[in-house]
């Protein structure tokens, strides 16, 4: 089962003047192996006109504050669907 938690909404306007809405959200999965424990991972929903698009990264992590720093970075620098996941490995990278 998971819960999404809305971190954040950018609004971006593309070359061709349309309007892009971005939401940022931090994703709760629940793995039960004999006890549930929470993993967070990231999607991204993006919506043009009546269109909607979405990536979702497997979880990354179990730390919650780690995963939600990393959402608000993306939000914060505007990061779109196409480059979510190289930066979202940068930043995984940097945790190390």
């Amino acid at each position: 089962m998971r819960k999404l938690y809305l971190e954040g909404t950018k609004k971006l306007v593309m070359e061709d003047n349309k309007e892009v809405q971005l939401d940022y959200y931090l994703v709760e999965d629940y793995k039960d192996r004999g006890q549930v424990i929470s993993l967070y991972g990231i999607k991204i929903v993006k919506h043009m006109d009546s269109y909607l698009e979405t990536e979702y990264t497997e979880p990354i992590s179990y730390s919650r504050d780690i995963v939600k720093d990393m959402v608000h970075k993306l939000c914060d620098n505007g990061v779109t669907l196409v480059s979510m996941f190289e930066i979202v490995d940068d930043l995984v990278s940097d945790c190390i």
